[in-house]
């Protein structure tokens, strides 16, 4: 009867392509959404929002305002801002000290295209008007 091997360096192989193949995927996948994001928001409209920050999250991949608005009905809305990264953040001249919980804001942003309260006030290319307790954060 003929002996059968199985040569180990192709099962590696194999799971090492599995994994590879995971990998390359997910990287895909983050990268694709990321890239994508921008369609979501109205690039051509800004509008300026009053109100109130509710929370400020300075961390990665996008620093993240939300903000308490009254819409035309009195109602207060969550409004949800993101920005660019801290790191890019930074080289604008911000700090993750630039706002807190209770500050009043007014804030330029790109508005979601399907309704929805979140904008797009910053991207690596532009940062929009940001002015907290009277005082202007820096923008470009």
């Amino acid at each position: 009867m003929p002996l059968t091997t199985v040569n180990p360096r192709s099962s590696n192989d194999l799971i090492s392509t599995g994994v590879q193949s995971c990998y390359d995927a997910a990287i895909v996948r983050v990268f694709g959404f990321h890239q994508s994001n921008l369609a979501g928001y109205d690039m051509e409209k800004v509008i300026s929002l009053n109100g109130t920050v509710t929370s400020f999250n300075w961390s990665n991949p996008h620093c993240i305002v939300h903000i308490d608005v009254k819409d035309s009905k009195g109602e207060v809305k969550d409004w949800i801002i993101e920005l660019a990264a801290p790191t890019l953040m930074t080289r604008n001249g911000w700090t993750k000290d630039a706002m807190k919980p209770g500050d009043d804001v007014v804030a330029e942003t790109h508005p979601a295209k399907n309704g929805a309260t979140t904008g797009l006030s910053g991207a690596s290319t532009n940062l929009l008007k940001f002015v907290v307790n009277g005082r202007a954060l820096p923008s470009h």
